[in-house]
């Protein structure tokens, strides 16, 4: 018995380093709905800023400020593993708009970074993507975001403008 145990435990040492485990990687996406994820900056009573099935909507006239926040369960503690985060705006009413959006990493005690950005909606109501990327705070595009994932996106909201949604690209570990 002891033989043949050897002989097992060996065998799988051998076929072990014969045929070692490689590592592959994989993209992911992590998708949220805008009426979900995005809130007013300002808990005073907006009566134009709705979140709907179709999106987080300003369907009032005036500008509002949003806040669209999300988590990941991948990251690592200098370095993220979000490599692009997409927003989806919608124009409401068949005029363009300029919405702008910030996108910000980092805890209030330390040392945040920040990337701006404007988009105009398209008239007919198509969605124009906001897109960040490792490009925009200094890295090389198709890189993971520096910092941990620690990410929010802060937009002026003009009225009659929509945030669809929001989607997070990364790689994960995957096996063979």
């Amino acid at each position: 018995m002891r033989t043949l145990l050897g002989i097992s435990i060996a065998a799988v040492v051998l076929a072990a380093a014969v045929c070692p485990a490689k590592a592959a990687t994989e993209n992911r996406y992590q998708t949220a709905q805008g009426g979900v994820v995005c809130k007013p900056t300002d808990m005073v009573v907006n009566t134009g800023l709705k979140a709907k099935s179709t999106g987080l909507r300003n369907e009032g006239t005036v500008n509002t400020y949003v806040i669209c926040g999300f988590e990941s369960s991948n990251s690592r503690a200098d370095v993220g593993t979000i490599e692009a985060i997409t927003m989806a705006i919608y124009g409401l009413n068949g005029a363009a708009k300029t919405v702008s959006c910030t996108a910000v990493n980092g805890f209030s005690n330390g040392t945040p970074i920040y990337a701006t950005k404007n988009v105009t909606t398209d008239a007919g109501g198509a969605a124009v993507m906001l897109n960040y990327d490792a490009s925009d705070f200094g890295g090389t595009a198709g890189s993971p975001l520096p910092k941990a994932d620690f990410w929010s996106v802060t937009c002026t909201l003009p009225g009659s403008t929509s945030i669809g949604y929001m989607t997070t690209q990364f790689t994960v570990n995957v096996p063979n």
